[in-house]
């Protein structure tokens, strides 16, 4: 019975590995549902950070989307653990997740007061029915009904910390762009971590400002002592490129940053931004960015109080005495505490997330380039520095302009132009220019499968910055 069960589990394992190109979505971030606007991913609610955390810890991440759809429709979350090439490991689910998988997606929010009606989505992880085993690479697949009508994937890392890494900026060995390019040299200090041959056990990715889209993976050059070394010439290098443009819709009753024209309307609100120009030919210029990121907020809603804040303040409007009162108050906090831990959590929607609105924004840039049979697009954190027809500028021959109009939320947002070709390829270098002074943010991903292993391991994240080294070891 025993050797059955074994040869079961091993041809189910044989299943998994070979059933990724049956899956009807991509194992990227990626919306695949037009009515699905603003998803973030944010650790501990904070939306700046990657989204790594560390096994059987405190950290958590939280999923947040909006439906445009404004309709409650039957929403599932599905995990799926991946190797470090972000395919399907092959892990069985029991291996990977203790507790449930393919939930139901139950916190929800209407908006209220705003001009385009829809659904605020949350969903913490790990939560009360959903709890990590390993360490690696998860995608989190948000459907509807079933698996075969995905509305959007997001990724995430889970990491033990096994390993301390150590990131230094050195000059490009790519000389002729020595003044462009930014190269990164990484050193691994394994002493806690016993290995047996660490230069093919551990591979390393990194990423530029979060990006997937530019991750360059490597093997270690040698090992010294403890300490495995990346520092072969031209590894880890990329185009230093520009700082980031910058949009300010927080507000709409006056001009933020970059806005030009604000045009409040009875059911929507156009927002035309300040002409943009190429930086190509400029000369460097720092200025403060979110390196790509998208903040969400509205500065007109109202304040941010605490539900118990208003209940005080309901409570003292009751004419009776102070017991009361205060019974009053209490019984109102007890059934909000009874609702919420059926939530498995007392987060609720932020204001600034379903009492934002969406606006019409134009994106004008006035650029003579020849394009051939290339396109420009508006590329940055709010699409996964993804290419999609929204985002495409346009040619517009009477003002000899390109121009875009894109539905956007409330908030502060960053974002580049880039010219994609035919192969999805992305030049920003074209269109903004590169130096190799420009503030950027590099994450590193530590992966180790050891000898019989049958999954890769996350052993180790660091997130480091340019202008002021290392930010943060997790």
């Amino acid at each position: 019975m025993k050797n059955i069960l074994v040869i079961v589990l091993f041809l189910s394992k044989i299943l998994l590995a070979t059933a990724g190109s049956d899956y009807n979505f991509n194992f990227r971030n990626e919306v695949y549902d037009p009515y699905i606007k603003t998803v973030t991913l944010e650790v501990n609610n904070l939306p700046t950070l990657f989204p790594v955390i560390t096994l059987n810890s405190s950290q958590y991440v939280m999923l947040k989307f909006d439906d445009l759809l404004n309709e409650e429709r039957t929403l599932y979350y599905k995990i799926i653990h991946c190797n470090k090439e972000w395919e399907p490991s092959g892990l069985s689910e029991i291996e990977v997740i203790n507790g449930f998988n393919d939930e139901r997606l139950r916190r929800y929010e209407y908006s209220a007061n705003t001009r385009t009606p829809y659904l605020h989505y949350w969903q913490q992880f790990p939560n009360k029915d959903t709890k990590f085993k390993v360490s690696g690479n998860y995608l989190l697949v948000i459907y509807e009904n079933n698996l075969d009508n995905p509305l959007l994937t997001r990724r995430f890392v889970v990491t033990e910390n096994k390993v301390s890494v150590a990131i230094n900026s050195t000059y490009p060995g790519d000389v002729e762009n020595i003044r462009y390019k930014q190269e990164m040299q990484v050193n691994i200090n394994y002493e806690k971590f016993k290995m047996r041959n660490p230069v093919e056990e551990v591979t390393i990715m990194m990423l530029q400002n979060d990006d997937w889209n530019n991750a360059i993976q490597a093997k270690p050059s040698f090992f010294s002592g403890n300490i495995l070394k990346f520092n072969k010439v031209k590894t880890f290098s990329w185009w230093g490129l520009a700082e980031y443009r910058e949009m300010d819709t927080r507000s709409l009753m006056r001009l933020g940053r970059h806005v030009k024209f604000v045009e409040r309307n009875k059911n929507s609100v156009d927002v035309l931004l300040v002409t943009d120009e190429p930086r190509r030919n400029k000369v460097h210029i720092s200025t403060f960015d979110f390196n790509g990121k998208f903040i969400v907020d509205n500065f007109e809603r109202l304040s941010n109080r605490r539900i118990v804040d208003v209940l005080d303040q309901y409570a003292g409007t009751i004419q009776s005495d102070p017991s009361l009162r205060q019974s009053l108050r209490d019984s109102l906090v007890n059934s909000i505490s009874r609702r919420n831990a059926l939530l498995d959590s007392d987060y609720g929607a932020e204001e600034q997330n379903f009492k934002s609105d969406y606006t019409n924004v134009t994106f004008i840039l006035d650029d003579n380039i020849e394009l051939e049979n290339n396109s420009i697009y508006i590329l940055g954190g709010m699409n996964n520095w993804l290419p999609s027809e929204e985002y495409k500028m346009q040619y517009d021959a009477k003002r000899d302009m390109f121009s875009a109009t894109v539905q956007m939320k409330q908030g502060y947002y960053n974002y580049m132009y880039g010219i994609v070709n035919d192969e999805g390829s992305i030049d920003y270098k074209s269109m903004e220019g590169s130096w190799n002074e420009t503030e950027n943010e590099y994450q590193a991903v530590i992966y180790y499968r050891g000898l019989g292993d049958i999954y890769d391991r996350v052993i180790g994240f660091t997130n480091y910055n340019t202008n002021s080294g290392l930010l943060s070891i997790r």
